[in-house]
């Protein structure tokens, strides 16, 4: 199986079922029949834990009734289910194939996987029953959602989300899968680029989604002056922007995990221990996202500000604040 090949599988089964296929080369391919080895190029692929023989045909025809004894021969003898992996195959054909029951997939137009259905099955519900706090790629793409930089019109499939984000096109069908698992998405388009959209919206989604949001703040650093090129001001700093909160003693700015490591390499860097942060000019809060996904200068966004706090801070000032802020969140001028 070529590598081009290769990549259009794994990529279809996981921004379709949320799956990641482990490809090899299968080690016994010298002891199968010529007549195999002819009409496939075969490899051991492994779905949720279960292996098969992923035989991708060449370019010939090969009838139904052929493919199914050669399905039967390969399951007696080495003990493997197939999958028939085919890059084009004419509609009566592929009736024929599933009315014998015989699993194939055609990258980026179908696939037929019975033997993966109970699987899959159990599957969904353990990821539904695991899922307790989005990942930080979903959770971007939700709140991008509540803030309207994406909505109805926006292509919601992995590869235009991954490349409109920076993320892999892996890591944003694992998002789209998490939010058909919490039932706040579902698939739109049975065509080629598995299109998605939200079934929810505004004060009703953000109300359902709130429990699985996450802090964006991985970690905060306390120093005695802030350094010069920070782009986006965060907790106390903007919240001080765009509520009548008062501006705070010290500054302070969301950066990324790869910011931080640059700024570090700063020889006149201080920083003050946690113990100490009454001391500290500045603070910087290390996101598990980029603020700058979402974020509009000078300030990250309101959504993720409202989340970087405790739920219910103590502090009445930062209370009233916030209260301020959620009434001015996008939906509540509709």
């Amino acid at each position: 199986m070529n590598d081009r090949t290769k990549a259009k599988l794994v990529a279809y089964l996981g921004e379709n079922l949320g799956l990641t296929a482990a490809l090899a080369p299968f080690a016994d391919t010298g002891n199968l029949p010529l007549i195999l080895r002819d009409n496939y190029e075969i490899n051991e692929c492994t779905v949720l834990g279960k292996k098969f023989l992923a035989l991708v045909a060449r370019d010939r025809e090969i009838t139904p009734a052929a493919i199914e004894k050669h399905a039967e021969w390969i399951n007696q003898r080495t003990g493997f289910r197939s999958i028939f992996v085919f890059s084009a195959l004419a509609a009566y054909n592929r009736k024929r194939l599933i009315e014998r029951r015989i699993p194939f997939v055609m990258p980026g137009s179908q696939m037929y996987l019975p033997d993966l259905a109970i699987d899959l099955r159990e599957h969904i519900k353990r990821s539904r029953q695991s899922v307790s706090r989005l990942s930080p790629a979903c959770q971007v793409l939700v709140l991008a959602y509540l803030l309207r930089r994406i909505n109805e019109k926006t292509e919601l499939t992995a590869t235009s989300l991954a490349q409109r984000f920076g993320y892999t096109k892996m890591t944003m069908s694992r998002a789209l899968d998490e939010l058909r698992t919490l039932l706040l998405a579902e698939r739109s388009d049975e065509g080629k680029y598995g299109k998605f959209r939200f079934v929810l919206s505004g004060q009703e989604l953000w109300s359902k989604v709130r429990q699985y949001l996450r802090t964006p703040v991985k970690k905060r650093i306390y120093l005695d002056e802030w350094h010069r090129g920070m782009e986006f001001q965060a907790g106390e700093s903007a919240l001080a922007q765009k509520t009548m909160l008062g501006h705070p003693k010290r500054a302070v700015w969301a950066i990324t995990s790869r910011e931080w490591k640059q700024i570090q390499e700063s020889p006149e860097m201080r920083i003050i221990p946690e113990a100490s942060k009454g001391m500290a000019r500045a603070e910087f809060e290390i996101w598990h996202y980029d603020p700058r996904l979402l974020a509009e200068k000078p300030c990250v966004d309101p959504l993720s500000l409202v989340l970087s706090f405790d739920r219910e801070p103590t502090d009445e000032r930062l209370s009233l604040a916030i209260d301020e802020l959620t009434r001015s969140f996008p939906w509540s001028t509709d």
